[in-house]
């Protein structure tokens, strides 16, 4: 962004002159702030601006349409385990069991058990209470006298 007042009425009179291409790149859908960045002007300025040029505004919700899932975003970077493979985590994990139970006993957390067998963090625990392991609390800030 610009920061004079000379730099800024500079930048918004080139914004001004090129009213038809910003109304042109709006209308083809491109974010206001994108716009706006490119004439350095601030978002606010030139969506006012688009209201005293005449254009309909876009809806704040259409810009939410036009995201793309985030399944589709995070979709092929990581491979789904198949239902042997996790069952297989699982019975290693199981056969474990006295390694694990002492482990946690110990101070391990059930989400770095989880994480080191490739299984759920609420399968961990289903299994700890299946095996009547006593569950620790989870601890308790301190807090300032009152």
């Amino acid at each position: 962004m610009t920061t004079t007042p000379h730099l800024k009425a500079a930048a918004r009179d080139a914004a001004r002159a090129d009213s038809d291409v910003i109304i042109r790149r709006y209308q083809a859908r491109e974010p206001v702030s994108r716009i706006a960045a490119d004439y350095g002007v601030t978002a606010n300025w030139l969506a006012l601006r688009l209201v005293e040029w005449g254009v309909p505004r876009r809806h704040r919700h259409e810009a939410h349409a036009l995201r793309r899932p985030a399944g589709h975003v995070f979709r092929g970077r990581t491979r789904r385990r198949s239902t042997a493979e996790v069952r297989a985590a699982q019975a290693q994990f199981t056969g474990d069991r006295a390694d694990v139970t002492a482990r946690y006993l110990a101070g391990a957390s059930i989400t770095s058990l989880a994480r080191e067998y490739q299984v759920s963090p609420v399968w961990v625990t289903e299994r700890l209470d299946c095996w009547d392991v006593p569950r620790r609390r989870r601890p308790v800030p301190n807090s300032a006298e009152s």
